[in-house]
């Protein structure tokens, strides 16, 4: 069943949609103003939002610049409800990643249609991504340098070439994949797994949450007690080479 948060700060309003939508078959949630519902969508991670425009504390304009702000939400589609219909009021709803803008009044037809719209193009974009990570990335095979790593960008999706990977830095259960054009993607994937995946001729660990690429390295440097400092093409500050591997980089990179 798909959930659905609908933040409105109508009480009639907000109880009409959520009778409707459950009416529907959707598991509804709601929230009273921007404030709460900012929080519960980061909470219950919803299929889809619908959201209000004009509300007092946290507009609906603000609501949608957290969740654009949060790794977990920034993908979710959202539906604004407006009484506002100028198109200075409806470019900015779009250029901060609006997918909908619905404007009151409306019949129940027109935002179910919108609603299954938005879930239909999530779950198509789901399944192509699924498609092409099977495809080019599949579990127990290793990159090669002309491969390219996909990821989910804004609903898009986009990708990294392997070759211009600089580094990857471990973040919990997701890694942050630097590229040497400045580009840096959060991707849920443990270095672990990047390990076993990336090219064994340059990728090579030098910390417990870091693999870099030896192509981008441009110096290596004694520090203090047996360890190394790395510096990087493109990073101002430099990397801690632990003395854990520092044996297998002097084989590689012959300092």
């Amino acid at each position: 069943m798909k959930k659905i948060l609908v933040i409105e700060d109508d009480n009639s309003i907000r109880t009409g949609i959520n009778e409707l939508l459950n009416a529907a078959g959707y598991k509804v949630f709601s929230a009273g103003n921007g404030i709460e519902g900012s929080k519960k969508t980061k909470e219950i991670l919803p299929d889809l939002v619908i959201c209000d425009i004009m509300m007092p504390g946290m507009d609906g304009y603000e609501v949608l610049k957290s969740l654009n702000d949060d790794e977990n939400t920034f993908s979710i589609p959202f539906i604004f409800l407006t009484a506002k219909a100028e198109m200075s009021d409806l470019r900015k709803g779009m250029e901060l990643g609006a997918d909908d803008y619905i404007v009151k009044p409306f019949t129940s037809q027109i935002l179910l249609n919108a609603i299954e719209t938005r879930l239909l193009k999530k779950e198509k974009l789901f399944s192509e991504k699924k498609n092409l990570s099977e495809k080019i990335e599949p579990a127990k095979k290793k990159f090669l340098e002309t491969d390219r790593i996909f990821f989910d960008n804004a609903g898009k999706m986009d990708f990294i070439k392997v070759s211009d990977v600089t580094c990857i830095t471990a973040l919990g259960n997701y890694c942050k994949v630097s590229s040497i054009h400045g580009k840096n993607e959060l991707i849920r994937k443990t270095l672990a797994q990047w390990e076993k995946q990336l090219p064994d001729s340059n990728f090579v660990r030098i910390h417990r949450s870091v693999i870099i690429n030896l192509n981008y390295v441009e110096k290596i440097s004694k520090w203090s007690s047996g360890t190394y400092r790395v510096y990087i093409k493109g990073f101002a500050e430099p990397f801690t080479l632990s003395q854990r591997f520092t044996a297998l980089i002097r084989n590689k990179m012959k300092f």
